[in-house]
């Protein structure tokens, strides 16, 4: 494969080895097409990926939430047990 910007011939490489440019860019007319069944399960991946970051901050903020209200407690007790 020929570089487009130094004219150096690099063989079947992608990238090119003078002067490092991606001769190969994977755009819509590259990539193999997906049926509607295969389509459906990526988009499935990808609804899946969003709701599990959604899942794992609600779980950390409630979880903070839960220390918090204990630490509290905690030091209440503590102050309750010096005042005495």
């Amino acid at each position: 494969m020929k570089c487009p910007r130094c004219k150096t011939e690099n063989g079947t490489r992608t990238v090119c080895s003078k002067c490092g440019y991606f001769m190969y860019h994977p755009d819509v007319a590259n990539r193999a097409h997906m049926t509607k069944g295969q389509q459906a399960v990526e988009d499935t991946k990808i609804v899946g990926k969003k709701v599990g970051k959604v899942f794992k901050y609600a779980w950390m903020i409630l979880t903070l939430i839960v220390m918090s209200f204990w630490l509290v407690a905690l030091m209440v007790w503590v102050m309750g047990m010096i005042v005495d």
